[in-house]
C-alpha cells in the first residue's frame, strides 16, 4: 500500500473508530460528504489548510495520517522518551564535534566561543568551504585539559593545554577552522553539498540546475568532490567542477566517479592555481 493509499484509509479507520458517518466527519470540518468519500478511496487528497481540523477531530496526529510516524520503540509507548530516543540516534555521528574536558567547560558557557565559531565559519566560506553546525559537548573520558575535533567519531585534531586562559577559546576556534580546512574531505556530506549547490543555483541557475540533482546526483557529486580535495584540490572550484562534469557527461553519461574526478582533475592541472603561484613567490 502506497502512502497516499493508507491515507486515505487511516481516515476512513479512525472515523469508524470515533463512531462518525462521513456525513458526521464531513460537516465538523466544512466540506461536502463527497469530498471526504473521494479522499477515502483515494481519488483526490484534502488542502493542507484543512489537515490540522480533520487531525483535532479525529483525535490523531498528522505524523499518523500522512504515514510519517515513527514507529514504537519503548514497551510503553512513551512519545517524550521515544523523541528522546530518535534524538540520541541522529546525534550518534556528528559531522563536527568540538569535546573536551571538565577544567573546559567555563570556555564554553559563554556566547564567546560561539562569535569565534563564527568568524571562522565566514573565513572558511571564502574558501568555497561550509562548514556544518559544530556540536558541542563535554566528555568526562577526556583528560580535564583536553579538547578533540571530531568528524563522524573521528578525531581529526587532539591536544592537552598547557594552560586555559582568556585566550583559549580563540585558540580551539582556531584549530576548529585549521581542522575543517584541512580535513574537508572527511566532513562533507551529501547534505552540505545540496547546501552549496543551491546557493550556487541562484547565481547559475543553467549552469547548476542543468546538472545537479538532475544528471549527477548530490552523493556522486561529494564522491567527486571528495576525490579531488584528496589531490589537493579545493571546495573553490565547486562551479568548475559542475561545468566541467556537465560538459563530460554529455559524451559520457555513465562515468564513475572515479572517472569523473580523474577528468576533472586534469582539466583543472591545465590551468595555473592562483594560490599555487603565490605560494611558489614566497
Amino acid at each position: 500500500m502506497s502512502r497516499t493509499e493508507s491515507f486515505g484509509s487511516r481516515i476512513a479507520e479512525c472515523r469508524q473508530n470515533r463512531g462518525m458517518t462521513q456525513e458526521d466527519l464531513a460537516g465538523r470540518i466544512g466540506v461536502t460528504p463527497q469530498a471526504l468519500s473521494k479522499w477515502e478511496r483515494n481519488q483526490s487528497l484534502p488542502d493542507i489548510s484543512i489537515l490540522s481540523d480533520l487531525c483535532f477531530t479525529l483525535g490523531v496526529s498528522a505524523d499518523y495520517l500522512l504515514g510519517t510516524e515513527k514507529p514504537q520503540i519503548t514497551e510503553d509507548g512513551n512519545k517524550e522518551i521515544q523523541n528522546e530516543i530518535w534524538e540520541r540516534l541522529k546525534n550518534c555521528l556528528q559531522p563536527l564535534e568540538v569535546i573536551f574536558g571538565k577544567d573546559l567547560l567555563p570556555v564554553f558557557t559563554e556566547n564567546e566561543y560561539v562569535e569565534k565559531i563564527v568568524m571562522q565559519r565566514k573565513s572558511l566560506s571564502t574558501e568555497g568551504i561550509l562548514m556544518p553546525l559544530v556540536r558541542v559537548r563535554d566528555e568526562f573520558r577526556l583528560e580535564p585539559n583536553e579538547f578533540m575535533i571530531l568528524s563522524y567519531q573521528r578525531i581529526l585534531y587532539a591536544e592537552k593545554l598547557p594552560n586555559i586562559d582568556e585566550k583559549t577559546c580563540e585558540y580551539i576556534a582556531e584549530r576548529l577552522g585549521e581542522a575543517v580546512r584541512g580535513k574537508y574531505a572527511q566532513i562533507i556530506n551529501p547534505d552540505l553539498v545540496k547546501c552549496l549547490t543551491d546557493n550556487l543555483r541562484i547565481k547559475y541557475p543553467a549552469l547548476v540546475g542543468e546538472t545537479v540533482p538532475e544528471r549527477i546526483s548530490y552523493g556522486m557529486l561529494t564522491d567527486v568532490m571528495k576525490r579531488l580535495m584528496e589531490r589537493g584540490n579545493s571546495m573553490i572550484y565547486l562551479e568548475k567542477v559542475i561545468e566541467i562534469l556537465g560538459n563530460e557527461l554529455e559524451h559520457s553519461p555513465k562515468l564513475s566517479a572515479k572517472e569523473m574526478a580523474d577528468k576533472v582533475s586534469d582539466k583543472l592541472n591545465m590551468e595555473e592555481d592562483f594560490s599555487t603561484v603565490i605560494s611558489k613567490r614566497k
